[in-house]
């Protein structure tokens, strides 16, 4: 059982693993993500019981976080791209389903940092423009429509939902901020030439 079981755990640390610096960092991103992505709900149903149904629709991007390493094997900037579309999407839907007082939208600030340490040369600038076009059309059509949440949330409940997302987006970017570490040089350095050999990962 015990073999199995750390048998289990090399094939699942060999999947979330990449081998370039920003592969690496995608796919530590989305390990990140999908292994705490089920414990948000259990966090808002201990804050509003039964009506923390809506953060259950958080989990409907997990199987895209999940697909990042895979499609990271298909070309780097695929899955960068997939990370960055599932990461906004989410926070798209989680604010919807909780409403913009949630403070769930600080979760578009670790999206903005990812082309950054995701992608280089070009499609980083790419990268960027699109994800910052995304959040500021997201947040402002959740403002033109009106969306206040699907279930009522009362002030001191909105208070303490606040500093939880706060808190949840700070561990992530300083986690980020760590990965990027992997890149051994600036952040904003070009991608390698085609003669060129990439730095290996580290773990």
């Amino acid at each position: 059982m015990l073999a199995a079981t750390m048998d289990a755990l090399r094939r699942l640390w060999a999947y979330f693993d990449a081998p370039t610096p920003r592969g690496s960092i995608a796919a530590s991103v989305s390990f990140i993500i999908v292994s705490n992505q089920p414990f948000y709900p259990l966090y808002l149903y201990l804050l509003l019981g039964g009506r923390a149904w809506p953060s259950l629709l958080s989990w409907l991007s997990g199987p895209i976080f999940a697909a990042v390493p895979y499609l990271l094997r298909q070309g780097e900037a695929r899955g960068a791209a997939a990370l960055m579309v599932a990461g906004i999407g989410n926070t798209a839907l989680c604010t919807a389903a909780l409403g913009p007082a949630s403070g769930v939208e600080l979760f578009y600030l670790p999206c903005l940092v990812l082309p950054l340490l995701t992608l280089a040369g070009r499609e980083r600038l790419v990268g960027l423009g699109a994800t910052v076009a995304a959040i500021v059309l997201l947040m402002a059509l959740v403002r033109l429509v009106g969306f206040e949440g699907l279930v009522a949330i009362s002030a001191e409940e909105t208070a303490t939902l606040q500093r939880i997302n706060a808190f949840s987006v700070t561990g992530l970017t300083c986690v980020m901020a760590f990965l990027a570490r992997r890149l051994r040089g600036p952040a904003l350095s070009p991608a390698p030439g085609p003669t060129s050999v990439a730095p290996p990962a580290g773990r």
